[in-house]
């Protein structure tokens, strides 16, 4: 059974990744996004910023579904910026909740994130051991999955609050994410830059979370089910010392490590329980973070050699 699905933030990393892989499944897929063009060059549907885009009524006009994923999405550009993320990660979402329940959409997936645990206490971290933000981005976001439920639930709306955790895997993402960062540099024979020093994460490769996000989708379509919030991962904690080393053996790369002062805002440690994850939508992660970054390396490649050809 297919559907018509809206996507936000349709130009984002992930939003790049489920619009091919839902096209690829026989979904209709519509685009929205402040930019026009996604991170392969395609064009989007419909172009505006989500808080006062005019045409969002048209936008969602006979889509069954949307996938929200429009967003700041980096802890350190909400913080820089507390108001610029609270106008587009709470009123932009509270819009969209609105217009969609207008239009008579069935469903709606919120994209969120592991920020919203704050600083664990214990591991692996299960979905009912609680929110506890430690940043404005995670703020955010807790406030941004409790309109979806409580709009979702009084308009009739299956939904479902994924949160992601270290998305990573194109090289067009933000160049100062973690893992685009480290293989950035370490191809470039440029330092990779640690903030602190010690951290452990759960890295999560955009194969396995556009397919966990596929699944949500599907579920919601077919059941008109609301799932409980679920963090896609895989569940594998890895050492931020550890990333920088398989990113330089995978790269041959001679680049050092440096060491910089931490963030105060930074979460420091999180892995996950992946169990939610299979019980209710019966999804794995499959990509290892050593497999996952041998295919990003490839892919980082043939990205900055076509940088330098541009620059050229």
């Amino acid at each position: 059974m297919t559907a018509h699905i809206l996507i936000t933030g349709a130009a984002g990393l992930i939003g790049t990744a489920a619009r091919t892989h839902f096209e690829s499944a026989g979904w209709e897929v519509s685009t929205l996004d402040k930019k026009s063009q996604d991170l392969d060059g395609r064009d989007m549907d419909y172009v505006g910023d989500i808080v006062d885009y005019n045409g969002l009524n048209d936008a969602l006009n006979g889509v069954d579904g949307v996938l929200h994923l429009a967003a700041v999405s980096r802890v350190i550009d909400a913080e820089l910026d507390k108001v610029e993320c609270t106008r587009v990660n709470v009123h932009g979402t509270s819009r969209v909740l609105e217009e969609a329940s207008l239009a008579g959409c069935k469903w709606f997936i919120f994209g969120s994130s592991r920020e919203v645990y704050g600083e664990p206490t214990s591991f692996p971290v299960k979905e009912e051991d609680g929110v506890t933000p430690i940043n404005h981005y995670g703020h955010a976001k807790v406030e941004g999955e409790r309109m979806v439920h409580e709009h979702c639930e009084q308009h009739g709306m299956a939904h479902s609050n994924l949160r992601f955790s270290n998305v990573y895997g194109h090289p067009g993402d933000h160049p100062t994410r973690l893992v685009n960062a480290f293989l950035r540099h370490a191809l470039k024979s440029e330092p990779l830059e640690i903030h602190g020093g010690g951290q452990v994460f759960d890295f999560t490769h955009l194969d396995d979370t556009v397919s966990a996000v596929y699944k949500a989708a599907k579920t919601l379509h077919e059941k008109r089910i609301s799932l409980q919030p679920i963090h896609v991962l895989p569940g594998t904690p890895v050492s931020i010392e550890d990333l920088a080393y398989h990113v330089l053996e995978i790269t041959g790369s001679k680049s050092s490590v440096a060491y910089t002062e931490g963030r105060d805002y930074d979460v420091e440690r999180f892995y996950g329980d992946p169990s939610r994850l299979r019980e209710l939508l019966g999804h794995e992660c499959h990509v290892d973070i050593r497999t996952g970054l041998e295919r990003s390396a490839t892919l980082f490649r043939t990205h900055l050699a076509t940088e330098d050809r541009d620059v050229e």
